[in-house]
């Protein structure tokens, strides 16, 4: 419900160039979940996070945040309630990862040295990705995996309820998707932050998200459980495969196999 809701979108369209990027979207996320956000390219993602980071304006509808209009957040107020984690980039000149996730401090700072608790909330920041031992490396020499981590630790730096993703996983292997997407859940259980996420995998969605919002031509296809709404009809209707549902008893999700063409 939106009295209880972290975010909440209503009735949400935007154009551009006087083509409909959204149309009509819906929906709250509760302090603490973690949401998949999942579409093909061109549904709409990219949009969505934009709107939510007061960088693009709703033709239409509304956005609030913890029962405030996103447009009333000053810009150092925003930067202390939303965190943004883009997709790697590439630095032109070198820093090491703990001036790297320092820069998260900037809606907190008031001078231009770092005060106690802004290195307090620094080594927390890396703490809670399992960075602590880059600190000291230069960023631009870890690993795609690490870098994502410390890309986290910035986000996390600015002690922000509320974290959004574009594509985390992206070019990472398997086992840093998991460490990635599993850092992200437990933050969402032990520290209450609500995470919306691009994600492309539909399997580690259905695994780490606690709901999926699916997106389809900038419409809401639907938003729910994960467990309800990511099934074999909605990846057809999105992502135009046909998969067959697998169970694991154990974690009690379902994980989706391509059925694979008859070759002719």
């Amino acid at each position: 419900m939106e009295s209880t809701s972290a975010i909440a979108v209503r009735n949400l369209s935007f154009s551009y160039q006087n083509k409909p990027l959204l149309k009509d979207l819906t929906f709250s996320i509760a302090p603490g979940e973690l949401v998949g956000l999942i579409g093909p390219n061109g549904s709409g993602k990219t949009t969505l996070l934009k709107i939510l980071l007061n960088l693009l304006t709703p033709s239409d509808g509304t956005v609030k945040i913890h029962h405030r209009s996103l447009s009333s957040y000053a810009p150092k107020e925003r930067a202390k309630t939303i965190a943004y984690v883009a997709q790697q980039p590439v630095l032109s000149f070198p820093l090491t990862v703990e001036e790297l996730v320092s820069l998260g401090r900037y809606p907190h700072a008031n001078r231009q040295t770092l005060s106690r608790s802004d290195h307090q909330a620094i080594a927390n920041a890396l703490q809670q990705v399992s960075a602590e031992h880059l600190r000291r490396k230069s960023f631009n020499i870890l690993s795609g995996g690490e870098k994502q981590k410390v890309l986290i630790a910035r986000a996390l730096a600015q002690s922000a309820s509320i974290l959004l993703l574009d594509e985390p996983t992206l070019h990472l292997d398997l086992n840093y998707q998991l460490q990635i997407l599993a850092g992200l859940k437990k933050l969402c259980t032990e520290n209450r932050i609500t995470v919306l996420t691009v994600l492309h995998d539909v399997n580690l969605a259905s695994q780490f998200a606690d709901k999926a919002l699916l997106l389809k031509d900038g419409v809401l296809h639907s938003f729910g459980p994960a467990a309800e709404v990511i099934n074999e009809a909605s990846i057809k209707a999105l992502l135009d495969v046909d998969t067959i549902a697998v169970g694991d008893n154990e974690q009690g999700s379902r994980y989706f196999v391509p059925r694979q063409p008859f070759a002719r």
